[in-house]
């Protein structure tokens, strides 16, 4: 059985340390180290063997062990997973690969390279990381070797290891190494597209040769490489590159930072149904990784994990040990706070399955800005949630298997092969909905032929408005609204038009403008149809899931859940509760299982949203399929029903609601 199963509550322990800060591990006691994970509800701890600082923590005859440890041959690392292992505690063990500020010092012809032949740094803060080319023959024998000595040196006890960074900067490597590598394999396109197609040869190549290391020696070790978590139309890509050497996904999100509380959802629902165990990785920390003393809040950290778990992942939380060795008592204060909750809700989840019905093509597209179609799948992502429709994001390994939906996102570039399976699915019953280009090929070129529209060319006017017919949305239909993104034009061949483009008098421009902002829209419709219909499929000319992302427009959206109405009806569980309770439908054997998480996430510094308080359930009803006779609390009492089809949430719950359906889908 792979470990991750049972092993579900992980820390990932930091210990990049500056070799100017002296004093390392001074006060370590290896028992109350352990002893700390242990009264947190940890069951797993990433240990450092190698840090991006370039030193070990161990004695090593291939590395330069940290000059500041105390003692100066200590063997930490070897401290750390005996005293773990005495408590049941997994200790995974951390090396890096694409950072490595000594060997950049000590071996400069190991660094990545520009096209231009300057070094590809990590732009940022002074004393931001060098970038190593790892595709250099003699670094990987370096990372080679160090893998040896750490799986010879520990035995049995080697639980796994993370290799980090396994990436490069967007455009290298060029390195004379790497250009080798290229020409060897036919990688010499330099593009956004061929630099995602050699990066993941590369990766493929790099991840292969350490997986079938460690399996010659250790094959009861877990194995990750660390490099993101992206998925794109074209097979091969991104995450997929590694995912055959991998032994399970670790989902680096960390929300308070830069990447923000939409990032996770979007990697989540794409590479955690691939079939293998995954965790998301999120942090204690206030803003991100070293953020020494910065601690955040309970109920922030709560629907992190919570979210993770509700999906069918366990969960990581990253920390970083302070340089003299001591953990910080109020770091596992907040962990085992959460981790308690955590624990306690496994037997739930235990054995349990998603309940999807709607698939989302990933704009992910070699050649598209990586920014672009991230929002694109976001947006779709958060459209289905606030609407409660459960969803996955789908990339062209994937099967449409158990789909009533496939939502073809703004950018989704279709390749033949899924155009075949799309008109299948179709011809099959299947429902499409289409967004901007999502319909199209790399060439920009309309592949949908069995749907009766035709795509004419891109729209002379941003912004424009949408006039929507009043039999569709009386709401809507009351003003013209704008849409801030350009859009396609296309004709409707015997489509139903259910809203049209106004265009606005000009163009702004330094001669032609009006007012602050966009001009006003024209008295006179365009005739250019922009939401498109029939019986099982919807086209929208504009890339509505970018736009509500971007923008928030609300308009797109309404229009959106009004679509979706039309297509498969209102969501089957919670249609009606507020958006900003979140809810995931699992089965497990003939039983519905609902987690209902009420967190909500306020922007309250400059980059940073916050979550300090649970919300509330109170009030709240719980629309479910009229058949249902009984719905209960995990543990506790069966729910008050109201009427049929209505259960009335209770008044004491906060953050989290489990709900168990007995023998629901034996009935449906």
């Amino acid at each position: 059985m792979n470990p991750l199963i049972t092993h579900q509550r992980q820390v990932h322990l930091d210990f990049h340390t500056s070799p100017h800060i002296p004093g390392i591990a001074a006060a370590f006691d290896a028992e109350a180290f352990a002893d700390t994970y242990a009264r947190a509800h940890v069951n797993s701890v990433t240990l450092f063997a190698k840090c991006h600082h370039g030193y070990t923590y161990y004695p090593s005859r291939v590395c330069e062990p940290h000059p500041e440890l105390v003692p100066k041959e200590r063997d930490l690392l070897g401290e750390q997973i005996q005293s773990l292992h005495r408590r049941g505690i997994r200790a995974p063990i951390y090396i890096t690969v694409g950072w490595d500020e000594l060997a950049s010092q000590t071996h400069p012809d190991w660094r990545a390279m520009t096209r231009d032949g300057r070094f590809a740094d990590w732009p940022g803060q002074p004393g931001m990381w060098r970038f190593m080319n790892w595709l250099h023959p003699e670094y990987q024998q370096h990372i080679e070797d160090i893998t040896l000595e750490v799986m010879a040196r520990y035995g049995d006890e080697v639980d796994g290891f993370f290799y980090d960074i396994c990436f490069f900067p967007k455009n290298a490597c060029w390195s004379p190494e790497s250009l080798a590598f290229r020409a060897k394999h036919g990688l010499m396109e330099d593009s956004l597209a061929g630099f995602e197609r050699f990066q993941a040869k590369a990766q493929a190549c790099f991840s292969k040769r350490y997986a079938d290391l460690i399996r010659a020696a250790r094959p009861q070790a877990t194995v990750f490489f660390n490099a993101g978590s992206d998925s794109f139309l074209e097979p091969g890509l991104g995450a997929r590159a590694r995912y055959e050497h991998m032994t399970h996904m670790e989902i680096e999100s960390l929300p308070s930072g830069f990447w923000g509380y939409f990032h996770f959802p979007r990697l989540a629902r794409s590479t955690g149904h691939w079939g293998k165990p995954w965790l998301g990785m999120t942090g204690r920390f206030q803003t991100m990784w070293g953020d020494f003393g910065g601690l955040k809040p309970q109920a922030a950290l709560e629907f992190e994990c919570f979210r993770s778990q509700a999906m069918g992942g366990a969960n990581s939380i990253g920390d970083q040990l302070p340089p003299c060795g001591v953990p910080d008592n109020g770091a596992y204060e907040l962990i085992g706070a959460v981790y308690e909750q955590v624990a306690a809700a496994e037997p739930f989840y235990a054995g349990s399955e998603p309940l999807t019905s709607i698939g989302i093509t990933t704009s992910g597209t070699p050649g598209l800005d990586g920014n672009v179609s991230a929002l694109s799948d976001e947006g779709a992502i958060q459209m289905c949630e606030e609407a409660h429709y459960d969803c996955r994001l789908l990339d062209a390994m994937d099967t449409f298997e158990g789909l009533e939906l496939i939502i073809l996102g703004d950018n989704s570039t279709l390749t033949p092969e899924v155009v075949d399976r799309l008109r299948i699915f179709y011809a099959g019953g299947g429902k499409l909905m289409v967004s901007y280009k999502g319909g199209c090929n790399a060439q920009g070129e309309w592949v949908l032929d069995f749907l009766p529209v035709r795509l004419l060319g891109e729209c002379a006017f941003e912004p424009a408005y949408w006039r929507t017919q009043e039999d569709f949305s009386p709401a809507l239909s009351m003003s013209d609204r704008v849409v801030y993104q350009r859009g396609l034009r296309f004709a409707a061949c015997g489509a139903e038009v259910l809203a049209e483009r106004v265009h606005p008098y000009f163009n702004r421009d330094a001669v032609r403008y009006c007012s602050h902002r966009q001009t006003p829209p024209r008295p006179e419709a365009s005739g250019e149809p922009v939401l498109m219909a029939g019986e099982r499929f919807v086209v929208f000319a504009d890339p509505v899931f970018r736009e509500y992302r971007e923008y928030g427009n609300i308009a797109v959206r309404d229009a959106w859940r009004l679509a979706m109405h039309r297509l498969v009806g209102s969501a089957p569980f919670g249609d009606g509760l507020p958006g900003t309770i979140q809810i995931y439908p699992r089965r497990r054997g003939q039983d519905l299982l609902l987690t209902l998480l009420h967190y909500i996430p306020v922007r309250k510094a400059v980059q940073i949203d916050m979550i300090e308080e649970r919300g509330r359930f109170a009030g709240e009803i719980l629309a479910l399929p009229p058949k249902i006779a009984e719905v209960h609390l995990f543990g506790g009492p069966i729910l008050e029903q109201i009427g049929e089809g209505q259960w009335k949430l209770p008044d004491f719950s906060r953050g989290r609601l489990l709900l168990e359906v007995p023998g629901y889908l034996r009935e449906s």
